[in-house]
């Protein structure tokens, strides 16, 4: 029985993982706004009723019932019934609900209700500052929570359950779930703005991806132009071309860029030496992998995995 067969987009979200802050429910009566500011990263689904999102520099959002909103660069903005109410820090009523009690943000005035999932979360692994060079730092996404089948909105209200419902293993829970969210969300989005997405685009495209996978299924081998482009059934001239156009790189200046991120991943996730991984990721030595690790990364091998 053969396994589940990999693809470019996965091999490169595998490198990403997501660790959560806070996960709750937003249940709001007009009139209300609240900050959510720095340093983490946030995403938003509206269950019922309506919000205004604010971010500087953007025009403000309206937001409706089933809309998701992600917020990858950790930006501050602002939920609200109305833009032009003043903002009041969210952490004032998260910090006021007494210990052990579901996480729910709560406020209650005359007006009408909405339903918010809302979280915080950060990024981590060596694909995270090229991933950021992609991402917009506003990525929506219409009409989910009509469909209680659809994948995006089952796994927000399986987040919400974890958070609101813990027991043991739920943190890791929330962080594999986050995962989910963000690998869905980036899908999504890319299917819907495919001019966007950078050297992501490449993971999308038939040929040149099969020739991204190739590489990261196999980085130690000695790749050449010539081979990459037989990996993709394209002449070599007119694989060369394809590939800089759609990822932005040459080919043989992305197999040096994947070695080095899965060196990378390999110095964070596990014990193999140094020795052993420069041979993982096509390094004839540990001094070669050194000097190329360094001119990446900006230190040595050993001095990234000491520092997490």
């Amino acid at each position: 029985m053969s396994g589940i067969p990999t693809d470019a987009m996965s091999d490169v979200l595998s490198l990403v993982r997501m660790s959560g802050d806070l996960v709750c429910l937003g249940n709001y009566a007009a009139p209300w706004s609240i900050s959510l500011g720095r340093p983490l990263a946030h995403f938003h689904i509206v269950l019922q009723g309506s919000a205004w999102l604010v971010l500087e520099g953007w025009p403000p959002l309206h937001l409706v019932q089933g809309d998701l909103v992600l917020l990858p660069h950790s930006t501050g903005h602002v939920l609200a019934s109305d833009p032009a109410i003043p903002a009041v820090p969210v952490e004032q009523s998260v910090a006021a609900s007494p210990p052990g009690a579901p996480l729910e943000h709560r406020i209650d005035g005359p007006g009408g209700r909405s339903k918010l999932i809302c979280g915080r979360f950060s990024f981590s692994g060596p694909l995270v500052p090229r991933l950021f060079t992609v991402l917009p730092p506003l990525i929506h996404i219409e009409g989910r929570a009509g469909d209680a089948l659809d994948p995006l909105y089952v796994t927000t209200r399986f987040l919400l359950h974890e958070a609101q419902n813990p027991t043991p293993g739920s943190a890791i829970m929330i962080n594999r779930l986050l995962d989910l969210l963000f690998i869905q969300i980036v899908r999504d989005w890319g299917a819907r703005s495919p001019r966007n997405l950078s050297w992501l685009g490449g993971l999308r495209d038939q040929q040149i991806g099969r020739a991204l996978s190739a590489i990261h299924q196999t980085p130690e081998r000695n790749w050449t132009v010539a081979a990459l482009a037989a990996e993709a059934g394209l002449s070599r001239s007119a694989f060369a071309i394809r590939f800089a156009d759609i990822v932005g790189q040459t080919p043989l200046s992305y197999v040096a860029t994947w070695r080095l991120d899965r060196a990378a991943a390999y110095l964070r996730g596990g014990s193999a030496r140094i020795t052993e991984i420069a041979a993982l990721t096509g390094y004839g030595s540990e001094a070669a992998l050194s000097r190329a690790f360094k001119r990446q990364f900006g230190v040595s091998p050993a001095q990234y995995r000491r520092g997490g």
